[in-house]
């Protein structure tokens, strides 16, 4: 029996001090004589009831959620088969506005990179190398988790941003959009090759108007269509006949960053007369969709780097030297 616990149960404070074996057995005596006391009118420990679970709710709530997920997913599969029927999509068109429209319910990244993004569904997860959309190819598998890392977290960080007065949300999504791309372009190991792009960056300047915004974005992307269709077209004698390419001009890609959007849109550089379409539209701002916007970035990257790692093997190396001292 602890002395010095018993002792601390009386009224009055006691000092025990060295002295003869009858002193220290009448002072525990008289602890025990207390202990027994106080336990007599100790309460017992109490128990902290829990409420009853409602198996019944739960495992209802649980079915509405898959109802409305399989609503959600019919939606999105409608909208892919609207595009699919319209007939003027370009193949690539169709398949990078399917991604999108089914983030969240298709497999599309590595399932070694779980261990690394824990928090993210089951779901995206494959060890199907056909259904690994978003991957590393030519760099480190880390140096694409945390490629991919920045752009899921990217939204947390502009809502950050936006409680601040005077601080521009384009500047921030714009520089990480720029670093994805250099990570791609690093990753499809094309950086050190000459290459005209397929991927085009826009972000709105203070108080640049909506007109002005748009028609920046559609020089650029009608400047690089006519540089592909010069680049890949093959010299005719004649002056009547279709003009005939190399390969087909690819589809350009373009990016439009306004406030705390970020705006998709497309050009066939194959076709002279084709128009900048615009494809989806993404806020940075909307709590629900962090990590999908994050995603959507990722896709349209993934989309420009998959065609040039395509041609790669057809680039010229380009020796001249990098004056980006990050690169």
């Amino acid at each position: 029996m602890d002395q010095d616990l018993e002792l601390e149960s009386g009224d009055d404070e006691l000092e025990v001090k060295e002295g003869s074996e009858e002193e220290v057995r009448n002072v525990e005596e008289e602890g025990s004589e207390n202990a027994a006391t106080e336990s007599d009118v100790e309460p017992a420990e109490e128990e902290i009831e829990e409420d009853p679970v409602d198996e019944q709710a739960v495992a209802e709530a649980k079915v509405q959620e898959y109802l409305a997920r399989q609503a959600e997913l019919a939606l999105r599969k409608e909208e892919v088969e609207r595009v699919k029927a319209a007939g003027d999509w370009h193949p690539d068109e169709i398949y990078l506005f399917e991604r999108l429209s089914m983030r969240s319910f298709e497999q599309i990244i590595p399932a070694e990179w779980k261990v690394d993004l824990p928090s993210l569904p089951e779901t995206l997860f494959t060890t199907d190398p056909e259904k690994m959309f978003v991957k590393s190819n030519y760099r480190t598998s880390y140096s694409g988790v945390r490629a991919l890392q920045r752009l899921l977290a990217l939204g947390i960080r502009v809502r950050d941003r936006l409680l601040s007065p005077g601080r521009r949300p384009e500047e921030l999504i714009t520089r990480e959009i720029k670093a994805y791309i250099k990570w791609a372009e690093n990753d499809g190991d094309y950086r050190k090759r000459r290459f005209i792009p397929v991927l085009t960056l826009v972000s709105a300047r203070r108080r640049q108007t909506t007109e002005s915004l748009s028609n920046s974005i559609t020089h650029e992307m009608m400047f690089l269509a006519q540089k592909h269709r010069e680049d890949l077209a093959i010299p005719s004698e004649g002056q009547n006949g279709a003009v005939k390419y190399r390969r087909p001009p690819p589809l350009l890609y373009g990016i439009i960053v306004a406030q705390s959007m970020a705006i998709f849109v497309t050009l066939d550089s194959a076709n002279p007369d084709a128009k900048v379409r615009h494809l989806t539209h993404f806020d940075f701002k909307e709590k629900d969709m962090v990590v999908w916007n994050g995603f959507a970035i990722a896709f349209i990257v993934t989309m420009a780097k998959d065609y040039i790692i395509s041609i790669r093997d057809d680039l010229e190396i380009d020796d001249t030297p990098d004056s980006d001292p990050d690169a």
